[in-house]
């Protein structure tokens, strides 16, 4: 299991000090101590601190981003939290997965991994989740389903936490999360592919959405990672070929697409809803 001490919490736009200071106060019941904030609306004052009770050290050392693409930088895996589900089947964001199931899924690997809950209010839009590996929910009565911005963020670490020490002394793994760089080189060459192969761009952007939940979802290791890239390079390959049988050269993985290196642009037939989370 990746260590707790490997997670940050992403926190986008907070608009009370309160909020973050319980936040922090349940990362330091669960042992995080890495917590980011993306243009907070709130100033961090002795409300704010009253509320984070001894994790005043998380509070001093927060760390601050202007977006959350720059957020989210150095991290091997990246989890959106969302209180709504999308039935829609275009709508491939809001396919969430639970802490429990978060927890199951790291096991026994090694990596940083973000947790990023959105405004206290409206949430994280589908853009936002768009930037993200995978997403996280939790599941609650239909009727009710918004939590607390702390309340959640509490019940996530804490599934965290006990997943981490449900594995015994010595059994933890080595193994690494595959890079975003070995990820994004999967969604290039996978994209190429779609392309090469004459699918529509509307559907390119759903398949591509699809490929990175399930990167997200499975947590792909490393070595797991560089064989996908380059089993999808000589699909690419083979399909660039017989395209064009005059020209030898493949496309390139760092070219130019439709699809960025993400695997989701604006432009992806998804309207940026905002809820709550």
């Amino acid at each position: 299991m990746i260590s707790l001490a490997d997670f940050r919490v992403v926190l986008v736009e907070p608009s009370f000090e309160e909020s973050i200071g319980f936040v922090a106060r349940a990362m330091k019941n669960f042992g995080l101590s890495d917590l980011h904030l993306v243009n907070p609306i709130a100033v961090l004052g002795p409300s704010g601190r009253m509320r984070a009770g001894h994790a005043q050290d998380i509070l001093d050392s927060i760390v601050g981003h202007r977006s959350l693409k720059e957020a989210l930088e150095g991290l091997d895996l990246s989890i959106g939290t969302t209180a709504q589900k999308s039935y829609a089947h275009s709508n491939l964001v809001r396919k969430p997965m639970t802490p429990r199931e978060l927890g199951r899924v790291l096991g026994n690997q090694a990596g940083t991994v973000g947790i990023v809950f959105g405004r206290e209010g409206t949430g994280l839009t589908n853009v936002e989740l768009g930037q993200c590996d995978a997403t996280l929910t939790i599941p609650a009565v239909s009727e009710y389903q918004t939590l607390n911005l702390s309340h959640a963020a509490a019940i996530v670490f804490y599934e965290l936490h006990g997943s981490a020490g449900g594995l015994p002394s010595g059994e933890i793994s080595t193994d690494r999360l595959a890079s975003q760089e070995v990820k994004k080189t999967i969604l290039r060459f996978l994209s190429q592919s779609a392309t090469l192969s004459g699918i529509e761009e509307y559907e390119r952007g759903i398949l591509t959405r699809a490929f990175r939940n399930i990167l997200g979802r499975s947590a792909v290791r490393h070595r797991e990672g560089s064989l996908l890239v380059e089993v999808i390079r000589r699909i690419s390959e083979t399909l660039a070929h017989t395209k064009k049988p005059d020209d030898s050269r493949p496309p390139s993985a760092g070219s130019e697409s439709d699809t960025d290196a993400t695997g989701w642009t604006e432009e992806t037939p998804v309207p940026p809803q905002r809820h709550t989370s």
